[in-house]
């Protein structure tokens, strides 16, 4: 370091430090004799100074772009993932679904909840359970409040009474640690289509926080977009647009999901995707909540469901258990002879009813029956000598039994 008076100039330093040391030099040694010229020396040290932050800033953001563009994976931490190309921390193995209190308390839970709307009640006393680690679905017809339900958990709109937590934490009390493991969809997922999917999620995950970046790579190979992350939403289908929402809902490593409509408009194979998608989820130990009016879809993808109808909850639980106390089972026999088959039965007091069908009969058991019936019934024919070719239950579908609880399927919103 050589000090000449107030003048300091490293010859170790960077090159512009120098450089603007060296023009400040004259300042101080009566160098210019003008105003003119001192004027001109300030302002080319600002240029100077202001030519290195952006150098920097360029350098830095350079940096920053190519980590994206060469997709390395970020720094391992014990909250985030263990590598920016792999996915998600394996979790619990799915639980059996159970109509009762699970060990870790429920999922969502509610209490009278209600929300008006001038003298609509769009959620009226509702009583919600949700089993941790399960697909429910929120079914029912359009109009029924599902959205509105869903926004009151979030938090979007107040309630007007009743109490609800998310995942044991009370909501509005301790809202922002509830929501700190929650991953939402309300409505159709919105994303701004001149940027790529993969800047779309830069940019929410900036406003999140809390090292979500570090799921960005994770989110879109988990849902399948890896490959079109770096193209604009603007050219992107309505499922991957839907399956965007989704590794939106995955950059906090939520442990519960709430899903809107996640099926709406979607083709069938865009539907089979996003179920095979949705029971995934599920089997990593998350519990996923998805509003419906679906009925088909919801059967094949949830392990239980709640039926909304006119903002009240008329019925919920287990999918097999709600259907099955529904009423009567039918039971479809084919074997060699269905008419000493119908005598059997029928001598037996086993069935409410047979009726021939062709080349078997089918049999109709009392409401509520088990599935102990059926295979008495194998038991009994077999025992009498009469060959089988098959034995099947002919479940009422969910469609059936929704058509018998809700009042107006359809009805517009």
């Amino acid at each position: 370091m050589n000090v000449t008076g107030t003048q300091a100039v490293s010859h170790d330093a960077p090159g512009p430090a120098r450089w603007a040391a060296v023009v400040a030099a004259p300042l101080g040694g009566g160098g210019f004799h003008n105003f003119g010229e001192i004027l001109l020396a300030l302002v080319v040290l600002g240029g100077l100074f202001f030519g290195v932050r952006r150098l920097r800033h360029g350098r830095h953001g350079a940096q920053h772009d190519d980590t994206w563009i060469r997709r390395e994976p970020p720094p391992s931490s014990p909250s985030g993932p263990p590598g920016g190309t792999t996915v998600a921390p394996a979790r619990t193995p799915r639980a059996a679904v159970s109509s009762g209190r699970t060990a870790g308390g429920w999922a969502v839970e509610t209490g009278g909840l209600t929300k008006r709307f001038g003298a609509n009640v769009a959620v009226d006393g509702v009583e919600l359970r949700v089993p941790r680690g399960s697909v429910f679905g929120y079914l029912g017809p359009n109009g029924a409040g599902k959205t509105t339900l869903i926004r009151t958990l979030l938090g979007l709109t107040r309630a007007d009474g009743g109490t609800m937590s998310l995942l044991g934490f009370p909501v509005p009390a301790e809202r922002k640690r509830a929501l700190a493991g929650v991953g939402a969809i309300v409505d159709d997922p919105r994303f701004h289509p001149h940027l790529t999917g993969r800047d779309n999620l830069r940019l929410l995950a900036a406003a999140r926080g809390g090292g979500a970046s570090a799921w960005i790579g994770p989110s879109l190979e988990r849902v399948g977009l890896t490959q079109r992350a770096g193209d604009k939403v603007a050219s992107y289908s309505m499922g991957m647009r839907q399956r965007l929402g989704v590794a939106s809902c995955l950059l906090g490593d939520p442990e519960l999901l709430i899903l809107d409509e996640p099926m709406n408009g979607l083709d069938p194979a865009g539907m089979h995707e996003m179920r095979t998608m949705i029971t995934s989820l599920a089997g990593e130990g998350r519990t996923v909540v998805l509003s419906s009016h679906l009925l088909d879809e919801v059967e094949r993808t949830c392990d239980a469901v709640a039926i909304v109808d006119h903002g009240r909850v008329i019925r919920q639980g287990p999918i097999d258990e709600l259907i099955r106390g529904a009423g009567a089972v039918i039971v479809q026999v084919d074997c060699t002879e269905p008419a000493r088959a119908a005598q059997l039965i029928n001598e037996a007091g086993i069935a409410a009813g047979t009726a021939l069908a062709g080349a078997g009969l089918t049999v109709t058991l009392p409401a509520g029956a088990s599935r102990e019936l059926v295979a008495d019934i194998n038991r009994r024919l077999a025992g009498a000598g009469i060959p089988l070719y098959g034995l099947r239950e002919i479940q009422t579908s969910l469609e059936g039994w929704f058509l018998s609880v809700t009042s107006r399927l359809g009805e517009p919103s």
